[in-house]
């Protein structure tokens, strides 16, 4: 069984075949190519529409997707038309089934051009496979995203994150085998130049600049900003997240 699966949001008859087209190059790139976990899996939602308070709550206007664990977390702020793909419930019993370990969403601009929908679903997976095969890196990760006195020198940007940057360099390498270099590039030309926020068209400028090539160590990058925010992430186990099964009792000797 393949553990990514697909829902494409029926919108038009002519879109949704494009956008199923390419989200299935995209996963048969990481089942030929990465290592897929056995014993988790994820739903990769392909929405036909924009939600811009999904937007809002994911980082604004910039944000084309996201991987999120539901697994322990629940879908409480998600869309409720969107449980029943997701997390079924059991009418009789009440009970939700969690056939998954994450959701991977997709908005509906970013659906809409093919060299995003790639970029954006190969992005959100590589966090997937971070999620199931490296979950300290991961979780020491998304803690550093959460201290209170960001930005700092060494994290002034999302993408100076290890893992944030593993997931571009591997969303720019997976397009790049489905498309060509030529027309990747010339989608983030025009990215960084009608992006919507000086962030955004940095965070273009450091993708242009990425070697998709790059073998690239998220756990040996994550370890220096671990010996220098250490006080920070203690911090933060201790009081933010103290009851939370991944962050809160993850072990920052990495």
């Amino acid at each position: 069984m393949n553990p990514v699966v697909l829902h494409v949001e029926p919108n038009n008859h002519e879109t949704d075949g494009r956008i199923e087209r390419v989200a299935n190059q995209v996963r048969d790139y990481f089942t030929l190519n990465f290592a897929m976990p056995t014993n988790a899996r994820v739903i990769c939602y392909l929405d036909g529409t924009d939600r811009d308070w999904l937007k809002q709550m994911w980082g604004g206007a910039s944000n084309r997707g996201v991987h999120w664990p539901i697994r322990g977390q629940g879908l409480h702020d998600w869309p409720q038309d969107m449980w029943c793909t997701i997390a079924c419930s059991d009418p009789p019993s009440g009970e939700i089934d969690w056939p998954y370990e994450s959701v991977i969403y997709l908005h509906g601009s970013t659906c809409q051009i093919e060299v995003q929908l790639a970029m954006t679903l190969a992005h959100e997976l590589q966090h997937f496979l971070q999620y199931s095969h490296q979950r300290q890196t991961w979780a020491i990760n998304t803690l550093l995203a959460k201290l209170p006195y960001l930005p700092s020198a060494d994290l002034n940007h999302w993408y100076d994150l290890p893992a944030e940057r593993e997931a571009r360099i591997i969303g720019k390498r997976v397009s790049e085998a489905i498309f060509g270099k030529l027309v990747v590039n010339n989608h983030i030309e025009i990215m960084a130049r009608t992006s919507c926020s000086v962030e955004d068209a940095a965070d273009w400028s450091f993708i242009r600049a990425l070697d998709s090539n790059e073998a690239y160590d998220v756990r040996a990058a994550t370890i220096p900003f671990v010996e220098r925010h250490r006080q920070g992430l203690e911090d933060l186990q201790r009081t933010t997240f103290s009851a939370d099964k991944d962050l809160g009792t993850v072990s920052l000797d990495i």
